[in-house]
């Protein structure tokens, strides 16, 4: 079991859960099926999209927090080269599901697959690395000024998205993520975020993993 000291290791879950999806979906996945390779399409424009703005909130809004607070800059320069790797290879993977979900053949899906596993081994490396070293020290600095000011940053500048974010944490949490979001989100903002702006998210992705 996970202990889940910030919402980091919630939001590291979900990247792990989807990167596991993707890559039983498309061994699974029978050449030519142009609907499937649409909504794995649908579902993985939302992860991408999860995916480069958690990465770009560390970079621009906790990271100098951090920085302020006494981080190592060592340590930030290493997961910043990570991001370097994680980018070109999320691009890579964005190229390949693109010409999957429109042409759905062998060849696309052998380049996807590959794309995806590549993807998978480097975010995973990446996720390690940070869990291992930076959030254990980080979950004792997230009551300083710097923290909650970073922490309001981010929730004011994805305020439109909260309940798809929401949503997608929770779709297929395990136990431990699950009482840690609700840990984060008072309970009854959690049901509003998730039935109301979060039904899109209900209605248009979470089926396709059933």
């Amino acid at each position: 079991m996970t202990e889940h000291l910030t919402m980091n290791t919630i939001i590291h879950a979900a990247f792990r859960r989807d990167m596991k999806r993707f890559g039983d979906a498309l061994a699974a996945f029978a050449p030519g099926d142009q609907k499937r390779a649409s909504d794995l399409g649908r579902a993985w424009d939302n992860f991408a999209y999860q995916l480069h703005h958690h990465h770009d909130d560390e970079e621009t809004i906790f990271w100098p927090a951090f920085e302020k607070v006494g981080v190592d800059p060592k340590l930030v320069e290493e997961l910043e080269g990570e991001h370097d790797r994680m980018s070109a290879a999320l691009v890579g993977a964005e190229g390949a599901m693109k010409v999957f979900t429109t042409d759905p053949s062998q060849t696309s899906l052998d380049s996807a697959r590959g794309a995806i596993a590549e993807l998978q081994v480097v975010l995973d490396e990446h996720l390690k690395h940070e869990e291992r070293d930076l959030e254990p020290w980080s979950a004792t600095q997230m009551k300083k000024p710097e923290l909650k000011a970073a922490q309001a940053a981010v929730r004011k500048a994805h305020k439109g998205g909260a309940g798809t974010f929401a949503s997608w944490l929770l779709d297929g949490a395990d136990a431990d993520a699950t009482a840690a979001l609700k840990r984060e989100f008072p309970a009854p903002v959690l049901v509003v975020l998730t039935r109301g702006p979060g039904r899109r998210y209900r209605k248009e992705i979470a089926p396709i993993w059933k």
